[in-house]
C-alpha cells in the first residue's frame, strides 16, 4: 500500500441514534431497544471506512469547540484517522447533529439533521495542505448555506493546477459525491473530478430510473477520462468510463439486515480503496458492494475491521 494519504472533505456530525422495535407513529410513546451516539457525516464515515480497510486516511472539515467536537475527535483518533488540518471555531458555533430513528424490523433509518452555523472548509484553508502528500482526495458535495458550492469547484481547480506539471502516475486523483437531490447547485461539480459518485436519489430526481440509465446520462456531462459510479441499493451498482464501457455489480446483502446507516458512505470508501489499489472499475464497484453489504449486517462501521473481504 502506498504511503500517500487519502483525504475526505466534508461533514462530521454527531449522530444520536434510537433503535426502535418499529417506526413510531406520530404522537405516540414507546421505549427504544437501544440508544447511542456515533460519528456521522458522509466524509467522516468514508474516511473512517478507508482507515478500517487499511488506507492512511485523513478527514478535512470544520469543528466547533464544544463537547461534541471532543467526542468526534476521540472517535477519529481511535480509528486512526488524522484530523490535523481541520479548523476549530472557538465560540458561537455548534457541532452539527442528526437525530436518527433506526427501525429494527428492516434496518431503515430516518434522519433529522440540524446544522446551524458551522462554516464549511474554505479554499484558503485547503491551500495550506501540501497536496504532494496525497494520492486521492474525495469531496462530499455540500450545500451553500454559508460557503457557496463554488468553493469546492475552486478546490478542485487547485488540484488541477497541482497536477498540471506532474506526470500521469504522479497526479492526485479526485472524486466528488453528489447525493442530495435538493441541491441542484451540485450539478456544477460533474465535470470537475476524475470520479463522480451519484446517488440513487440524485439520479431519480433527474428522471433516471435505473443505475445503468444514470451512469449513461451523467457520463455525458463529465470531463474527458472521468468515470461515473452509481449505487442503487438492493440493485447493486453500475459504473461507466469516458469510453462508454459499462460495468455492473449485484448487491451482497447480509444474512440479517441490521443497520443501513452509512451504507452509501461505505460503498464510496471501499470503491475508492479498491481503485487506489489498482483494481479495475468493475472490480472496484464489486468490492464496494461487498463491503457495503457487510456493513448493513453490523451496527456502525467498526466491525468492518474484523471482516475478511475476498
Amino acid at each position: 500500500m502506498t504511503s500517500l494519504r487519502v483525504m475526505c472533505v466534508g461533514l462530521a456530525c454527531v449522530d444520536i441514534v434510537s433503535v426502535c422495535k418499529n417506526y413510531p407513529e406520530e404522537d405516540s410513546d414507546q421505549r427504544v431497544l437501544d440508544f447511542y451516539w456515533q460519528k456521522g457525516g458522509n466524509a467522516a464515515n468514508s474516511s473512517s471506512v478507508l482507515s478500517l480497510l487499511g488506507a492512511q486516511s485523513e478527514y478535512l472539515g470544520s469543528f466547533a469547540n464544544d463537547n461534541e467536537m471532543r467526542f468526534l475527535q476521540e472517535d477519529f483518533s481511535s480509528l486512526g484517522v488524522s484530523t490535523s488540518h481541520c479548523h476549530t471555531y472557538d465560540s458561537g458555533f455548534m457541532t452539527p447533529t442528526s437525530i436518527i430513528i433506526v427501525n429494527s424490523q428492516n434496518g431503515s433509518r430516518t434522519i433529522l439533521h440540524a446544522s446551524k452555523n458551522l462554516p464549511e472548509v474554505s479554499l484558503e484553508e485547503f491551500k495550506r495542505i501540501n497536496l504532494s502528500n496525497y494520492k486521492w482526495i474525495h469531496f462530499e458535495g455540500r450545500p451553500s448555506f454559508n460557503t457557496p458550492t463554488h468553493e469546492i469547484v475552486r478546490m478542485l481547480a487547485h488540484i488541477d493546477l497541482h497536477n498540471h506539471s506532474r506526470s500521469e502516475s504522479e497526479q492526485l486523483q479526485m472524486s466528488v459525491e453528489l447525493e442530495k437531490p435538493a441541491r441542484p447547485e451540485l450539478d456544477q461539480l460533474l465535470d470537475k473530478a476524475n470520479y463522480v459518485f451519484v446517488s440513487k436519489e440524485y439520479s431519480q430526481n433527474k428522471g433516471l430510473t435505473s443505475k445503468e440509465e444514470a451512469v449513461k446520462a451523467f457520463i455525458q456531462k463529465c470531463r474527458q477520462g472521468a468515470s461515473v459510479i452509481c449505487a442503487w441499493g438492493e440493485d447493486g451498482a453500475a459504473a461507466m468510463d469516458s469510453q462508454g464501457q459499462l460495468v455492473t455489480s449485484c448487491c451482497f446483502p447480509p444474512d440479517k439486515l441490521r443497520d443501513t446507516l452509512a451504507a452509501g458512505d461505505t460503498f464510496n470508501a471501499a470503491t475508492i480503496f479498491a481503485l487506489m489499489e489498482g483494481k479495475t472499475l468493475g472490480e472496484a464497484i464489486t468490492f464496494g458492494c461487498k463491503v457495503a453489504g457487510a456493513k448493513c449486517g453490523i451496527q456502525g462501521v467498526r466491525g468492518l475491521r474484523d471482516i475478511k473481504f475476498s
